[in-house]
């Protein structure tokens, strides 16, 4: 499954669809860095391994802007973070180019494009927006 982040330009006025934000690939704004807000959550993410494998970064990449002393240090439940990522302008299709961070992230059994969205990823992308840049994934 390879899910994104709706992300924009925070100078534009764009309306994001449930798809996602649209883009242009000649835009100069992209890439960019930003940082999205993470709740630390039982049973898998109370620590910011699994956090950062979740999003693909380092656990001293977490710990810093969320104000954390050591990396190492256990999380507890509902504890904020901010996790650095990447966006980027990404042709969908021929008509369609959209901005998000691109992640990777492995369905188990029994989720759904929605479950992935809402609870390992907390609503920070939509379960429409990860069906567009997987078409023919069905997850089991």
């Amino acid at each position: 499954l390879f899910l994104f982040f709706l992300c924009c330009d925070s100078q534009a006025v764009i309306e994001p669809t449930t798809s996602g934000y649209t883009c242009s690939l000649n835009q100069t704004t992209s890439p960019c860095q930003t940082y999205v807000y993470y709740r630390a959550v039982a049973p898998d993410f109370l620590d910011l391994a699994s956090v950062g494998d979740l999003f693909s970064v380092s656990r001293l990449m977490i710990s810093n802007p969320s104000n954390i002393s050591s990396p190492s240090s256990p999380l507890v439940p509902f504890q904020s973070l901010f996790v650095p990522i990447q966006c980027s302008c990404n042709r969908i299709n021929s008509s369609m180019s959209i901005s998000y961070a691109g992640l990777n992230y492995t369905i188990k059994a029994g989720n759904t494009f929605y479950l992935v969205s809402t609870d390992q990823f907390q609503n920070l992308t939509s379960y429409q927006s990860v069906e567009v840049v997987n078409p023919s994934l069905v997850p089991t």
